[in-house]
């Protein structure tokens, strides 16, 4: 076994520890899809570098390096043809807009990126112009790949953290609004509900009374009610009593369901309560990263989606988490094209102090 091979050995362990550390002590980060990739990465190298120092054989070394990027581009195409017949049910379900079109953009999108990866392997091996790769590394490679393994550590993570379990103890469930049908409640908002209400049935506070169910929602300019007050009559009408339930029915936003509700409670005595916040499984990822930045202790969990609906949501969730990170995201690609443009220079550089020392010598 090479050095290489040990160092890589050594990295990957210490990247899942400390990944798995930190999802451990704090799960509500977006960011560990993304360290889990990288785990994932520095894994596949190490075993790379394994094979090809244990066995003369090219062809398992072939198939070890080649065989995760075959795979790569099979699930672009399969992706991006899935989003497309996803964006076509959708419209058809609940209309033309663009946020129906969401699906649609994405696969489109991903498949722009099965074609441009081809066809950009296909000109940096051919090409010898460093002014072709200074433009086409930084300008399409960097900011493409960042959107797709961004995507795919959001993705990836957003399905491991659903299936987290409610909490046993909680303070306060909280139901976050979602839009009414006149006075009655969507079929996304019901299903909500009836997950707080069984949330609430299954849980206790630390002293072992039943919690209160907090419905969360104000009133929208096209709204006949407020949504905190449809959700009151259908928890009343489905056998929660009243005095479980309490009202905050003055927020427009899910930032402000969650600052609400913590002064709601306060008024209440529960200045620091432990909270199970209720949500659609698409948002919960989101919702649990506001939480964190905003000092809540609370457990997200979802309620479920129709099927067909969750691609278009799920998507416009990354695309806020995408917008809400935007700075870090220029950051990083500055970073990467800057490291870029600075190896090619040095490759320049070097490569014209050898001609001037080649052609000394000839002299």
């Amino acid at each position: 076994m090479t050095i290489a091979t040990i160092c890589f050995a050594l990295l990957a362990a210490a990247a899942w520890a400390i990944s798995i550390r930190r999802i451990v002590v704090e799960p509500r980060q977006t960011g560990h899809g993304l360290a889990l990739l990288g785990s994932l990465t520095l894994t596949w190298v190490f075993l790379v570098l394994l094979i090809g120092t244990t066995t003369h054989d090219d062809d398992w070394s072939s198939l070890t390096v080649l065989a995760p990027i075959a795979l790569g581009l099979l699930v672009l195409l399969l992706a991006g043809l899935a989003l497309l017949a996803n964006s076509v049910v959708v419209v058809r379900r609940e209309g033309l807009r663009v946020a129906t079109l969401v699906p649609a953009v994405f696969g489109l999108f991903l498949l722009i990126v099965l074609v441009a990866t081809v066809v950009t392997a296909v000109v940096l091996v051919q090409t010898e112009s460093a002014w072709q790769i200074a433009v086409l590394i930084p300008l399409v490679v960097i900011p493409i790949a960042m959107i797709v393994v961004a995507l795919a550590g959001y993705t990836g993570y957003a399905a491991l953290y659903g299936r987290r379990r409610p909490p046993a103890h909680t303070d306060a469930v909280v139901v976050l609004g979602a839009g009414l049908s006149g006075e009655d409640l969507t079929p996304l908002l019901a299903a909500r509900v009836d997950r707080g209400i069984e949330v609430s049935a299954s849980a206790v506070t630390a002293d072992g009374r039943p919690p209160l169910l907090v419905l969360s929602g104000g009133k929208g300019s096209d709204e006949v009610i407020s949504e905190a007050e449809a959700m009151r009559r259908y928890a009343l009408a489905h056998g929660v009593p009243a005095e479980r339930l309490v009202l905050e029915d003055t927020s427009t936003t899910t930032e402000e369901n969650l600052r609400n509700t913590r002064a709601v409670l306060a008024e209440r005595g529960l200045t620091d309560p432990e909270l199970t916040v209720v949500t659609s499984n698409f948002h919960t990822l989101r919702s649990s990263s506001l939480t964190r930045r905003l000092g809540l202790r609370a457990s997200v969990v979802g309620a479920a989606t129709a099927r067909y609906y969750v691609p278009a949501a799920f998507l416009r969730e990354f695309t806020a988490c995408l917008v809400h990170y935007r700075r870090a995201n220029l950051l990083c690609w500055l970073g990467a094209s800057t490291a870029v443009w600075a190896v090619l220079g040095l490759a320049l550089y070097l490569g014209s102090r050898q001609t001037e020392v080649v052609d000394a010598f000839l002299r």
